[in-house]
């Protein structure tokens, strides 16, 4: 959104910031020129002090009386043309931006373009109104082109009423012409009130095919007179594709007590009603329902009171508050060990450790020699589950989830808890998502119980001490072991990490709905198990129906 003009003091400090970070941008690629005249080095000096502290403080005459030294310095051969040049856009970036002076700034972008052709805006920096002057500096010096396709002359498709009532929106319509429409990013109004000298912009809104408008408001025609305005069409770098009137000669609309022709209106729309007090708001214009306040329908292009009749019927709207669904999710652990499969690691660090054939294994590993899992992640267990998620307020569900695991160890004497419960809430990213179709990205939290299984292999080397083997490691096992059988000097094991029971976890997601009662459901949750400490990724998909 362009900066409102009005007084220096009010610019947004946010837009500056993002102001000076382009300009310094402009100051590291002109480093290079810096070095090839002795000036250039002072001249970048002083566009640095001026943008990037008085231009900041919004010390805007400061700002324009050190680049304007900096300027008169350089003389015609002393800096540079770039960097000349770059004295000159700053001037008139502080000009038109800073100042509202569009006049000055034109002939400061046309002072640039004259030194240096190739003299161009950051497109961080290119706010409507500067866009605006440096185009006209361009179309008055015929340096450079607005548009590859000639676009900078068209012409915006406009009507301007010939007049309003006093203390009533005028609304403004234009069309932007079919092969520019792709390029267009952004189409602002600039108007004048009657009697006043500040230039306000306002952002059209996109209306259906080529159309865009917007309503100059109730507080800015509360007297008779001529309202002056002119319309841009920008790009995304912000150069003007199109235009409708211009600063020097704006279109106009006399504002009068009474009219002696029909009311303005959009197109397909009823003329805006007479504002009893200063408009508070955006006027009441709108396409359909959901672009009016709860408890109000679009009815001849206005927002009025929905009638009582109406809203019983209708719901007010209806949304489906209630979702069930059938999830997919697999667990995905991340989880290290040292000497995982010794006897007292797998009895304190919930390890559990089968040979080949499913039995328990319980020989003496040799002490740090193998028998580690190094840090990674491990697929884990498998979990289906049915869902209930209840839409509590506008963007919020609340529900549970029931189900069960798959793909848990339970040889060699183990447990495994193959049940799923999940308490969660969700919270949806954009307004009112239920009330339409198509993506709703959510956030959501949830815990519960589950235990989470994931298994590795690991390699042991029997202690040659405590199983009757030579110090050579082929040497073969010879006495047996504490359940009475002799372990193979060297074995590979299935080692499981048993995690849980109980978890906490959050994550994101979407929700595709292509039709208003079905939901398809992409998400990602990271938590925690416990009291078994285990950390866990889980995907999840699911579908959900709505009633």
């Amino acid at each position: 959104m362009p900066v409102r003009n009005g007084p220096a003091s009010c610019a947004p400090r946010a837009l500056l910031a993002i102001a000076v970070v382009g300009l310094s941008g402009w100051m590291t690629a002109g480093a290079a020129a810096a070095q090839a005249l002795p000036r250039d080095a002072q001249a970048d000096a002083a566009l640095n002090d001026a943008m990037g502290t008085d231009y900041l403080e919004t010390r805007f005459d400061e700002a324009e009386r050190k680049l304007r030294a900096a300027i008169d310095a350089c003389g015609a051969s002393g800096c540079s043309p770039a960097a000349r040049a770059r004295l000159h856009v700053a001037l008139g970036t502080v000009l038109a931006q800073g100042k509202k002076e569009l006049g000055d700034a034109r002939d400061a972008f046309a002072d640039a373009l004259r030194v240096d052709p190739s003299a161009k805006l950051d497109p961080r920096l290119a706010a409507p109104e500067v866009s605006f002057a440096f185009e006209q500096a361009r179309a008055a010096t015929g340096v450079g082109a607005a548009s590859t396709s000639g676009a900078a002359g068209a012409r915006l498709r406009m009507d301007p009423p010939p007049e309003q009532r006093v203390r009533t929106p005028v609304p403004l319509y234009v069309e932007v012409p079919d092969d520019l429409l792709p390029s267009v990013k952004q189409v602002t109004v600039w108007y004048q009130p009657p009697g006043e000298d500040e230039v306000r912009p306002l952002v059209m809104k996109k209306l259906r095919g080529p159309g865009f408008g917007i309503n100059v408001p109730c507080e800015a025609l509360g007297r008779e007179g001529t309202l002056r305005y002119h319309v841009a069409a920008v790009d995304g770098d912000g150069a003007i594709l199109a235009s409708a009137g211009a600063r020097e000669a704006p279109l106009t609309t006399q504002i009068k007590a009474s009219l002696t022709s029909p009311p303005p209106r959009w197109p397909g729309h009823a003329p805006p009603a007479t504002c009893a007090a200063p408009e508070r708001e955006r006027p009441p214009q709108c396409l359909d329902d959901r672009q009016c306040s709860r408890g109000l329908a679009c009815a001849g292009g206005a927002c009025v009171a929905r009638p009582a009749s109406d809203a019983v019927a209708e719901g007010a709207p209806e949304v489906r508050r209630n979702w069930v669904a059938l999830t997919f999710s697999p667990d995905v652990a991340l989880f290290s060990g040292r000497d995982v499969c010794a006897v007292g690691s797998q009895a304190s660090d919930n390890y559990v450790c089968l040979r080949g054939d499913g039995t328990r294994y319980d020989g003496t590993p040799t002490p740090g020699v193998a028998n580690d899992v190094n840090l990674g992640f491990a697929l884990a267990t498998l979990r289906v589950a049915i869902a209930y998620d209840r839409l509590v307020l506008d963007n919020l569900t609340v529900g549970g989830r029931v189900g069960f695991a798959a793909g848990g160890t339970t040889g060699g004497g183990a447990s495994f808890l193959p049940l799923h419960l999940e308490a969660r809430a969700q919270y949806f990213l954009t307004a009112r998502p239920f009330e339409q179709i198509g993506a709703r990205p959510f956030v959501l939290a949830a815990a519960g119980v589950a235990q989470v299984d994931a298994e590795v292999d690991v390699r042991v080397l029997e202690d040659a001490t405590a199983c009757g083997a030579a110090a050579d490691i082929t040497s073969p096992c010879t006495r047996p072991g504490r359940s009475g059988r002799v372990e193979p000097r060297q074995q590979t094991l299935a080692a499981t990490r048993q995690a849980g029971q109980g978890f906490a976890s959050a994550g994101v997601g979407v929700a595709y709905a292509p039709i208003d009662a079905v939901s398809l459901n992409l998400a990602l949750r990271a938590g925690l198990t416990f009291p078994a400490v285990t950390a866990v990724l889980s995907p999840e998909v699911g579908f959900s129906l709505g009633f």
